[in-house]
């Protein structure tokens, strides 16, 4: 008898299944190798019963070809089948578990799991609530109306809030954004004023006094110079002396021009017409007036993407604040140093 079913046979057949258990493949495979275990080598060929636990002989069912397998005996029976390749071990792989699939019959489980979910997290949040409502009884009295006023406060503000706003909506009907051409449409009523006849000529439109201001015998050149807008408007340069003079680039002409100074004091304003051969030149010289005060000053609102018949800008250009706007085929630019003045004068201006 080996020396292994020597001390195999001293054990009891409880200790003897519990170190069946403890026996890995790689201590059965060693003590074989060693031949301190029992082993019966058959060949692949023969015929063998298959054990439910096994695993297929190939990966598509076709009987393993070069590999002996080695069945491993102790005195307490059979412990493990042992695989082996010439020279290399196979490594098993472990299945993967089949993924489970939804059914009817579980409904009821998964609502019963949803619903005892639902009775811990009330339970739990009842416990919380009543450990802080508990904690909260144990403060002084005072502190409690404070806490109490501050809530009554809060919930006050809110419900005023919301009356308010609902009174508001009703008295005032709601509030109605206004559209695109509302929102774009040129100020002071411009794009509602009347259109200058066909055969008007540019002087002609110029009032003999605009609100308060009388009109002079001056007009806008380059060596009585304007605004930067006027100037470009009416196609003027200036005067040798003038440094760095702002450079104005056009690409349409115009048929006539027209422009006047009006004065109140030492307080003048500034007037500049120019018309066109259609609204398209208009509109192109709109934009590049623009351009030139954007890059030369500032620019404020404006439209003269076409979105509205009007195109319009403010600017303020090397002290001068101007408001250019156009009118079918005339555009039209007045020019002064102060906002309130240049806005009485746009109201008094009837084109």
């Amino acid at each position: 008898m080996s020396k292994t079913g020597i001390m195999t046979e001293q054990l009891s057949p409880e200790e003897l299944e519990r170190l069946s258990r403890e026996i890995s493949r790689a201590d059965l495979q060693k003590l074989a190798e060693r031949g301190l275990l029992g082993t019966r080598t058959t060949s692949a060929a023969e015929p063998k019963k298959p054990r439910p636990e096994s695993t297929p002989a190939g990966a598509n069912g076709a009987p393993l070809q070069d590999r002996r397998v080695e069945t491993v005996y102790t005195a307490f029976g059979e412990i493990q089948e042992l695989r082996l390749e010439l020279d290399l071990a196979e490594v098993a792989k472990e299945e993967e578990a089949p993924k489970r699939r939804f059914r009817v019959r579980d409904i009821p489980t998964y609502i019963t799991i949803g619903g005892l979910s639902l009775a811990l997290i009330i339970e739990r949040s009842y416990l919380y609530l009543r450990r802080t409502k508990r904690d909260f009884d144990r403060l002084p009295v005072f502190v409690r109306a404070v806490y109490y006023l501050a809530a009554m406060a809060v919930v006050l503000l809110l419900v005023g809030f919301i009356l308010g706003t609902q009174i508001t909506h009703l008295l005032g009907g709601g509030y109605n954004p206004p559209t695109l051409q509302e929102s774009a449409a040129a100020p002071y009523g411009v794009n509602q004023r009347m259109l200058p006849l066909s055969d008007a000529q540019p002087a002609q439109l110029l009032p003999e006094t605009l609100g308060e201001f009388p009109r002079s015998n001056e007009i806008i050149s380059a060596n009585n110079t304007s605004s930067p807008t006027n100037q470009c408007l009416l196609g003027l340069g200036y005067a040798k002396d003038v440094l760095n003079p702002p450079t104005c680039a056009r690409s349409y002409g115009m048929l006539g021009t027209a422009s006047a100074r009006y004065y109140d004091g030492r307080m003048k304003i500034d007037v500049a017409i120019a018309r066109f051969s259609n609204e398209q030149q208009a509109h192109g010289t709109m934009v590049e007036l623009l351009i030139h005060a954007r890059k030369y000053g500032r620019v404020g609102d404006f439209a003269v993407s076409g979105l509205t018949p009007n195109s319009y800008f403010y600017s303020n250009v090397r002290g001068w604040l101007s408001f250019t706007w156009s009118h079918g085929p005339w555009i039209f630019s007045i020019s002064t140093v102060k906002l309130d003045t240049l806005e009485e004068a746009i109201k008094a201006f009837p084109y």
